[in-house]
């Protein structure tokens, strides 16, 4: 084996990914400091995150760890996927801000399809390979899959006019619950499972892995009747007390599921390696148990005003650090060749990384803040606002200024020469497998 193919970046395929999902946050962080002088305000903020950077790096990741978990063979790319997947959401965003009903069912299409590719994909590889430990992960990310198409068609048909009025409103909220939850949230819980301890460089908890699986199908189910029940509070007429309350009781199981899977993970942090990625990915897990058990009570309550400040929970103090943990911990592996330099890569992203995540974390807490205290105090409100936003924004900024340095500093040791048959699983088995597996 030479020396030039283990100086290789091991996960040099998901830099189409990466590179794309900076680019779409770079955008979202554009959009919310300027959005009200900017075309498509608040909505193409948001959008610009979940379709952009979200989609990109769920479809990438989730790929590569089932090819990984079931020992599918080569890890690639799928450019043609992506490239499905970019021009869909491109158009859809274009559509959208420009009134084009046709390119948002274009665009919208076009998502849908490269997601269904994904599955397709996930359910080939997990019927091919032997029943394995991590197996459940893989069918989780299908269920993530199916998640994504009722929400992106419930989102086309809105953007399309066909839902409108009452139905409207409802089909927002089922909407933004199996976009975010489903398919961002049953992403992140099975994912977090085995790679929340590779990340943070420590074992699974005892049990962890044969107590998710149930979690996860539990979870996914209370989601789905929580979701339809969402949708027909829109039933003028209907009996909207008694749907109301069954999306109350399926979001509960979905709340349970999420407790029982990120509880476990939060106790492996407390022993883990002290790096950035470990406060991300416990902040993470903390805002997870949070938001989706206030969700549930605002929903019984019928505060739905409160909704907003549980969106950007979820957005961006589960989901988008969640995220940045995942680019702080790979980006050595999708950038940097040669064992040595991804170490001096790592003492770089490292750098000041609790004073990272705590800024982050305040950030949150003081958007999340603002909307209930500016129904109190608008000032105090404005205020919290703009520290929130000028935290999270100088933590997004920091990585990816981080991010571009890196590869900079530690450029690449050697061209690709073909793979190496009698290569042993190459370094990303080292780097995805739970610890307790080797």
């Amino acid at each position: 084996m030479s020396d030039a193919r283990l100086a290789l970046a091991p996960f040099r395929h998901l830099r189409p990914a990466v590179a794309a999902a900076a680019c779409y946050l770079l955008a979202a962080l554009a959009w919310v400091a300027f959005g009200p002088a900017l075309p498509g305000g608040r909505w193409l903020a948001v959008h610009l995150f979940t379709v952009g950077v979200l989609t990109n790096l769920v479809v990438a990741l989730t790929h590569h760890f089932a090819q990984t978990l079931l020992h599918a063979g080569t890890l690639d790319a799928r450019l043609g996927r992506f490239a499905l997947l970019n021009s869909g959401a491109v158009a859809l965003l274009i559509g959208r801000v420009a009134g084009w009903t046709w390119l948002v069912a274009l665009g919208g299409t076009a998502l849908i399809a490269a997601v269904t590719w994904l599955y397709l994909d996930l359910r080939r590889q997990r019927t091919a390979a032997l029943a394995g430990r991590f197996t459940f992960v893989v069918r989780a990310y299908e269920r993530a899959c199916s998640a994504f198409f009722h929400g992106a068609l419930l989102g086309i048909l809105m953007g399309v006019g066909v839902l409108a009025g009452d139905w409207y409103g409802a089909a927002r909220l089922a909407h933004l619950h199996v976009n975010i939850l489903g398919w961002g949230g049953l992403t992140l819980l099975s994912t977090v499972v085995f790679f929340g301890p590779t990340m943070m460089r420590t074992r699974l908890e005892p049990g962890a892995d044969t107590s998710a699986p149930g979690a996860l199908r539990s979870g996914a189910t209370g989601l789905s009747i929580g979701a339809v029940a969402l949708l027909l509070t829109g039933w003028t007429g209907g009996p909207e007390a008694v749907f109301r309350w069954l999306a109350v009781g399926g979001l509960a199981v979905y709340a349970t599921a999420a407790v029982r899977v990120c509880v476990p993970v939060l106790r492996a942090g407390a022993r883990a390696v002290p790096a950035a990625h470990t406060w991300l990915i416990q902040g993470a897990c903390a805002w997870f148990i949070f938001a989706v058990w206030a969700d549930v009570i605002a929903i019984a309550l019928d505060r739905l005003w409160l909704l907003d400040a549980l969106g950007v929970a979820l957005l961006a103090g589960v989901l988008g650090q969640a995220i940045l943990a995942a680019l702080n911990y790979l980006s050595p592996l999708v950038l940097v060749a040669g064992a040595k330099a991804r170490a001096a890569a790592r003492d770089v992203l490292d750098g000041a990384g609790r004073s990272r995540a705590v800024g982050l974390n305040l950030g949150v807490a003081c958007l999340v803040a603002a909307i209930p205290g500016g129904r109190v105090a608008d000032r105090l409100g404005d205020t919290l606002l703009t520290v929130g936003w000028v935290l999270l924004a100088a933590a997004v900024v920091v990585q990816l200024l981080l991010m571009a340095w890196v590869p900079l500093r530690h450029p690449q040791m050697a061209p690709d020469r073909g793979r190496c048959p009698n290569r042993r699983q190459d370094d990303r088995q080292d780097e995805v497998a739970p610890r307790s597996d080797r």
